[in-house]
C-alpha cells in the first residue's frame, strides 16, 4: 500500500496513472480506499494489517495472542490431541500444535470469527476479499509497470 501511496502523491505518476486502460484506473481507485485516510483503511487493517504486523512479520512482542491461542487449545478436549511429523527435509516436517496456534491468532483473534461460526464459510469470506484486493494491486500494478517504463 506505500506504492500505492507514494503514486497517489506524486502529480506525474498519477497522469501517468491517466495514461492506464479504464480497468488499471477502476483498481487504482479501489486500492486507494485501503490507503491511511482511505474510507476503507480499518477493514485492510483487520483483515491484512494485523496479520502482517502480529503475525507474519513482527509477531506479538508481548506474547498476549500466543498466549490465548494456547490456552484456547487447552481449554478444548477435542484440541488437545496433536501430531508431529518428522521429514527427511524442513519442508515435510509438520507440527500440528503450532498450525493450530497460527490459526487461533488469526481466525479468531484477529478476523474475529466466533465459534458459533462456521469457521470454513467466514474464512473463506475474508479469503475472498483479501484476494480481490490483491487482484486490484495486480491489475493496476501490472498495466502501471509497462506504462511506467515506456516513459
Amino acid at each position: 500500500m506505500k506504492v500505492i501511496e507514494e503514486v497517489k502523491n506524486d502529480l506525474s505518476l498519477m497522469a501517468l496513472v491517466g495514461q492506464c486502460d479504464d480497468q488499471t484506473q477502476q483498481s487504482f481507485s479501489e486500492l486507494e480506499q485501503f490507503l491511511p485516510k482511505g474510507a476503507k483503511r480499518a477493514e485492510f487493517e483487520r483483515l491484512v494489517g494485523r496479520v502482517r504486523h502480529n503475525l507474519t512479520f513482527h509477531y506479538d512482542e508481548s506474547g498476549k495472542l500466543i498466549e490465548q491461542a494456547v490456552s484456547d487449545i487447552a481449554a478444548r478436549p477435542e484440541a488437545r490431541m496433536a501430531s508431529i511429523t518428522r521429514g527427511d527435509t524442513a519442508y515435510l516436517w509438520h507440527f500440528q500444535v503450532a498450525d493450530a496456534v497460527v490459526d487461533g491468532i488469526v481466525v479468531r483473534q484477529i478476523w474475529g470469527i466466533q465459534r458459533d461460526q462456521n469457521v470454513r464459510t467466514e474464512a473463506d469470506k475474508v479469503a475472498d476479499r483479501v484476494h480481490q484486493i490483491l487482484l486490484w494491486f495486480v491489475d493496476f500494478s501490472g498495466e502501471f509497470i509497462w506504462k511506467y517504463c515506456e516513459r
